[in-house]
């Protein structure tokens, strides 16, 4: 793992920072700040944030329904301005961590057919391609969909 890297729990107290990194990775489909504010308080939700010393380095979101034994990584953020340095990755081994302790048995995610960068890391995370959605995001873009078994 990253030296320095912290991922724990979302607090109330990370909200402003979420809210900051939402608005400044993501042009559409943002999660509103009283979202997120839900999801730090939902127990359905695990909210992981990741702090680089003094830094907000990055959060994800994974989802868990009742009577399923699949979570879904529902959103993943990391900050720009810490650059390429493992945070993502981190944060995704973190999501399997905890959904591997909620006993669930696959992790799913969508991600837009133009992110090249995240794409590499889920198939470099042992992730399979399983399917398509047309016009998922807001803009009209594509989601391809991965699963991986826990």
């Amino acid at each position: 793992m990253l030296t320095g890297l912290k991922i724990e729990p979302a607090t109330l107290q990370d909200l402003d920072a979420l809210h900051a990194l939402e608005e400044l990775v993501f042009d559409g489909d943002r999660l509103s700040r009283r979202s997120l504010r839900d999801f730090i308080r939902s127990p359905r939700v695990a909210l992981l944030v990741a702090s680089l010393g003094s830094e907000f380095a990055g959060y994800a979101l994974v989802a868990f329904r009742k009577g399923s034994v699949k979570a879904r990584l529902y959103s993943i953020a990391t900050n720009p301005n810490i650059g390429r340095r493992g945070v993502g990755r981190a944060l995704l081994i973190a999501c399997e961590n905890v959904a591997r302790a909620r006993h669930m048995q696959r992790l799913r995610l969508e991600v837009r057919e133009d992110n090249a960068a995240a794409i590499r890391l889920y198939e470099k995370q042992g992730y399979r391609r399983f399917g398509d959605y047309e016009d998922y995001y807001e803009d009209g873009a594509s989601a391809i969909r991965y699963d991986k078994a826990l």
